[in-house]
């Protein structure tokens, strides 16, 4: 899902939680989990429908805060 669609989710209520995980295909990078209140789940991907990956856990954090989100659990 793409981040202006994220923002919508969230300014509606609708993201049940937040995870930043390792990423599958390069586990020395970090990706962004959102799962919806109706059990859906989706990576947050950028326009060029790529999964956004994060070189830190610091970049996924600061990506997450520019969406306007306070909290994310963190699996590693």
């Amino acid at each position: 899902m793409r981040k202006h669609e994220i923002e919508a989710l969230r300014k509606k209520g609708l993201v049940d939680s937040v995870k930043i995980v390792r990423s599958p295909a390069d586990a020395n990078e970090w990706v962004v989990l959102f799962k919806e209140k109706d059990g859906k789940s989706f990576f947050l991907i950028s326009d060029n429908d790529q999964v956004c990956s994060y070189a830190t856990l610091d970049a996924a954090v600061h990506a997450l805060d520019a969406l306007g989100f306070a909290r994310a659990e963190v699996l590693f």
